[in-house]
């Protein structure tokens, strides 16, 4: 209890050198403030923005890569080897990354547009626009011209017919639309993995054309995957041999409505209007247009026997498919958007040979830009603070000690230990750094929301994050082909986020710096003087 006692009356007895200490201590908390502010909320800005974000990861192939290894190959024989066996996604190598818990699903997404059946029932979504109304001298008959076998020249009069449906289709038992909570069902399911590995010929509707054409699950519809035009009929290809029928397994609804007021509204072809979007396993599209895709592969092959590409083995088939499928890339929905970097780190070292794993964040990196300069200033100017607070609260203590070496000798002669005379100092300058941090709070979290405001500002006005791509789009169009599954962010979407707040945290932080300050600042000096022994102190004294 002596050694408090001591402290406290050495503080209130020498008060201007208790002031002016305390103003020290309190400056330096107003700096620590301003710099743990700006730091924890330049992170905090770029954690809640990520966080909204949604979590994927695209696993795709390295073109960059491939084009430079390639450049590098002179032989024609050996390049011509490499390209015909061009990397590409694989379904088995994304199948072991699902297995990570932290992985909810994978969209290996094929798109593409299908027509109506002449004479079926199934009546798509009419959108009733310009395009609709005047599809008759839009696509009015056509005179298309080949060359035939024997040299001579053969034109033909046609009609073009315009798709109606779109085709979405995956290779994996769950969508990340459905998983995010974008489309929803409304009846049945979504199709199992024993369907995609079978092929079987199952599909979801829109609620839309469920009600259009009095639809419900169960029920079957029948598609044609393409349209027999010259080209068909020169390789033997009938309507017959594009038509596909399937089962209703479930009806869902999408989030993006088509209203007349947007601005690309009459132009929309039906198949770009969501409501006639069908989704179906990547297998059943494949299985779909197999007979067409063989009959087309057999007329070259007859054409050109001894090319390489048309062997027996190459003609496609569903064992085959995969090699058919063409997957450009796929992207990966995680649980968490924080863990999509460490995820990326995690399993880049693994992948096959041109390869990668993109998290994507390439723009959100360079908006970001602006918050992390703030964060490395703010985190500069801390540590620049805590060193020179330990260098002059070092130099005044060493001068306070050596003009305190009596009391000192006469604590140590008493039976004192030096480490409570060392407490003793300790104690003493502590009342006054907590009571010089503790004045900083309040004046520090003023200080530092301007500061914050001001300097976020500045970096923004100097930085060139903020300036628009030159190129016209539109905010409203929801593109059905469009398989980008990464979250857009602006500098305002980040900017918003950006507050500088006090926290019980960084109130800790300040205290916690502040006493490990006190504590290297008295250590240093302590011991310089305590090596003398007592009576060496004393004798000096005379």
């Amino acid at each position: 209890m002596n050694l408090f006692n001591r402290a406290f009356k050495n503080v209130t007895r020498r008060i201007s050198k208790t002031v002016l200490l305390a103003l020290t201590f309190f400056l330096i908390g107003n700096l620590v403030i301003i710099g743990l502010g700006v730091s924890n909320a330049s992170e905090s800005a770029k954690t809640l923005t990520r966080q909204k974000m949604r979590a994927v990861v695209t696993y795709s192939t390295d073109y960059e890569a491939i084009w430079k290894y390639a450049d590098k190959i002179e032989d024609e024989d050996e390049l011509n080897k490499f390209y015909e066996n061009y990397p590409q996604v694989k379904l088995a190598d994304v199948k072991e990354i699902l297995k990570d818990e932290r992985v909810k699903t994978a969209n290996a997404i094929s798109t593409n547009s299908w027509y109506q059946v002449e004479g079926s029932s199934l009546d798509y979504v009419h959108l009733n626009n310009e395009a609709e109304q005047n599809q008759d001298e839009m696509y009015g008959n056509s005179t298309s011209c080949y060359i035939d076998e024997n040299g001579n020249e053969v034109c033909e009069n046609y009609r073009y017919v315009e798709p109606k449906f779109f085709i979405k289709s995956n290779m994996f038992p769950s969508m990340i639309e459905f998983e995010d909570g974008d489309w929803t069902l409304v009846d049945g399911r979504f199709y199992n993995q024993e369907e995609i590995d079978s092929g079987k010929s199952v599909c979801l509707i829109t609620e839309a054309l469920a009600e259009q054409n009095g639809l419900t699950v169960g029920d079957t519809i029948v598609l044609a995957s393409g349209y027999n035009q010259n080209y068909e009929k020169e390789v033997g290809i009938t309507d017959e041999d594009y038509k596909v029928e399937f089962e209703i397994i479930g009806i869902y609804n999408h989030n993006n409505p088509v209203t007349p007021d947007a601005s690309y509204y009459n132009w929309m072809s039906p198949y770009e209007n969501p409501d006639n979007m069908i989704l179906m396993p990547g297998s059943s599209e494949f299985m779909a247009t197999l007979i067409a895709t063989q009959k087309s592969y057999d007329y070259y092959a007859e054409m050109y026997p001894d090319e390489e590409y048309y062997k027996p083995e190459n003609r496609p088939s569903f064992e085959n498919m995969e090699k058919y499928l063409y997957l450009n890339d796929v992207t990966i929905l995680l649980t968490d958007p924080l863990i999509v970097d460490e995820f990326v780190e995690e399993y880049a070292p693994k992948l096959a040979e041109f390869m990668k794993l993109d998290a994507n964040n390439e723009e959100f990196n360079k908006l970001a830009k602006p918050l992390d300069t703030l964060s490395m200033y703010a985190d500069f100017i801390v540590w620049l603070v805590v060193i020179n607070a330990i260098v002059i609260i070092t130099l005044v203590t060493a001068l306070t000690l050596k003009t305190r070496e009596y009391e000192i000798g006469v604590l140590l002669s008493i039976g004192a230990s030096k480490f409570k005379v060392i407490a003793q100092f300790f104690i003493e300058l502590a009342i006054v750094a907590v009571l010089g941090f503790t004045l900083s709070v309040g004046t520090g979290s003023l200080i530092a929301k301007k500061v914050g405001a001001t300097v976020l500002e500045y970096q923004i006005s100097t930085s060139d994050v903020g300036e628009e791509d030159e190129y016209y789009y539109d905010d409203d169009y929801y593109n059905v082909w469009d398989n980008n599954y990464n979250t857009e962010v602006s500098l305002d979407d980040l900017v918003s986020q950006y507050e500088v707040t006090v926290s019980p945290l960084i109130i800790a932080e300040i205290y916690v710096l502040g006493l490990g300050i006190v504590f290297v600042s008295v250590i240093i000096p302590s011991f310089m003087i305590m090596r003398y022994n007592p009576k060496k102190i004393l004798m000096n004294q005379g």
